[in-house]
């Protein structure tokens, strides 16, 4: 089972905000113990058609906002290791400039995340239109 909070409406702000929202959604993961390992992202000189490192590629990311270059939806995920081989998807943060929206969703230590906290920091950056917190019981990814 996967849990899932979502927030979709307007964003606010710009790639202030963007990189404001993607520190957050990357300490907020590893307050979890859901530490991201990789990044998509969708904009000017980014394709998004693969997963990068955030070790490789996140200094590129963080120069790209302070540089107010395009970034329409940064993703941040969460993999299941074993050695180099990627069992399953443990979590995923999705920030969507572009179409308003910011969600998450875990199938991992979902009792112990505070899905209600992550929901009021959502708020921060997207004037909420529609949002929810729900179960998900199937077995494809909700949002990817």
């Amino acid at each position: 089972m996967k849990r899932i909070v979502y927030i979709r409406g307007k964003f606010k702000g710009n790639n202030k905000e963007m990189n404001e929202a993607y520190l957050y959604a990357k300490e907020m993961m590893r307050k979890y113990n859901l530490e991201p390992q990789y990044i998509g992202v969708i904009g000017e000189e980014w394709n998004g058609k693969k997963l990068l490192t955030i070790k490789k590629k996140e200094k590129k990311l963080i120069e790209d906002l302070e540089k107010n270059k395009k970034i329409e939806d940064i993703e941040l995920q969460a993999k299941e290791m074993e050695g180099k081989e990627i069992l399953y998807n443990k979590s995923y943060f999705l920030i969507s400039q572009k179409d308003g929206i910011i969600a998450f969703w875990t199938n991992t230590n979902i009792e112990k995340v505070n899905f209600e906290e992550i929901l009021e920091e959502m708020k921060k950056y997207v004037e909420p239109g529609i949002e929810e917190i729900c179960d998900w019981e199937s077995g494809s990814s909700p949002i990817v």
